[in-house]
């Protein structure tokens, strides 16, 4: 049996399996998995050894020796919590009450939604602390002949969804429920209360 074939009879068993995974950030790491579903050379599984749900590609697992592992709760893919965001204006929506329990002003546009602390008389600062952006297209800056900044070189991003922090890296993602993990994240843990 092949290596897609064991995880494809994982995903119907619910069994976890030991695997070390030659990718990622800790490539050769092993990790015990419970594979949720297998397709076009990926496989998305619960990942114990992070604790988190991630998608691995099935050309750089390989399946241990006596792979099937005994936990104390088995991983029940029908209660996996998945979030799904359309769009900011949902976020808005469902987080608001929660980004303000934290003292957060919340500020909002169609193509962002950010964070924003309080001087002490309760007016919002103009910086954001906390931002998840739309940002569909990018470009080149460069500088005419005439002395003027120009763009050029304009192109669809494929990361278009940006989140930004106060002195914490920028970065992108191709899905809006990813991004909302971090900002959700930064919110949290850059809160003013």
């Amino acid at each position: 049996m092949d290596v897609q074939e064991k995880l494809q009879e994982a995903t119907e068993s619910g069994e976890i399996l030991k695997v070390k995974y030659h990718g990622g950030s800790q490539p050769g790491s092993i990790r015990d998995i419970a594979p949720i579903s297998v397709k076009s050379g990926k496989v998305r599984a619960h990942c114990y050894t992070s604790n988190a749900v991630k998608t691995f590609s099935i050309e750089k697992i390989e399946v241990l020796e006596g792979g099937a592992v005994q936990k104390e709760t088995t991983w029940d893919k029908s209660k996996e919590n998945i979030v799904n965001y359309n769009s900011l204006e949902q976020l808005r929506i469902e987080k608001i009450s929660e980004l303000e329990s934290l003292s957060w002003h919340v500020e909002f546009s169609d193509t962002s939604l950010s964070l924003h602390r309080r001087f002490k008389n309760g007016t919002p600062l103009k910086g954001a602390d906390v931002s998840i952006d739309f940002e569909e297209f990018d470009y080149d800056y460069v500088a005419g002949e005439d002395g003027e900044i120009h763009k050029e070189n304009e192109r669809k991003r494929v990361r278009p969804w940006v989140v930004r922090a106060k002195n914490k890296d920028t970065v992108t993602y191709g899905k809006l429920d990813k991004a909302v993990a971090l900002f959700l994240e930064q919110a949290v843990s850059l809160a003013p209360k």
